[in-house]
């Protein structure tokens, strides 16, 4: 006599979807670079926290591309020097305007703003991206409140 559910029905529910999540290995794990304060990690270290290498290859490749170029462009990016550069980078428009861009402004290490089209006002807005610091005040003020939950609880004892 077979055993188990015959017309299993599969659970319902949410899962944690990609576009939402930072990527955090066991710290037990030696997969991520020292921790120590004074080592300074590089772009690619920042971005495999958001497209990590090890799942999503070609993402955080292009990640590490479109927002070091970013970076050397303080003042804002608009759309036809994006459009310029992932040409020049072999960078898919579709995976860059519906993956890579939505996510790291979404996780706030870019903020994209819309600016008026000065010289043909008719044609309205157009984007331009720049850089931010969302990022890192966010995960500043969580860390520090870890820290501030963590000697409180160590003081209480």
């Amino acid at each position: 006599m077979p055993k188990g559910n015959k017309k299993p029905v599969p659970v319902k529910g949410e899962t944690l979807k990609s576009k939402e999540s930072l990527y955090f290995p066991s710290v037990q794990s030696s997969k991520w670079p020292s921790v120590d304060g004074d080592i300074r990690w590089d772009i690619e270290d920042v971005i495999n926290h958001i497209f990590p290498e090890s799942y999503q290859e070609r993402s955080n490749k292009y990640a590490t591309k479109l927002i070091d170029y970013v970076l050397s462009n303080p003042d804002g990016v608009e759309k036809s020097m994006l459009s310029e550069f992932l040409k020049k980078e072999g960078i898919p428009s579709s995976t860059a305007y519906n993956v890579v861009i939505p996510k790291l402004v979404k996780f706030g290490l870019l903020r994209r703003e819309r600016e008026s089209n000065e010289s043909d006002p008719g044609r309205g807005w157009f984007m331009v991206l720049k850089p931010s610091r969302s990022f890192s005040s966010h995960l500043e003020k969580l860390s520090n409140e870890w820290k501030s939950i963590y000697k409180t609880a160590l003081k209480d004892k």
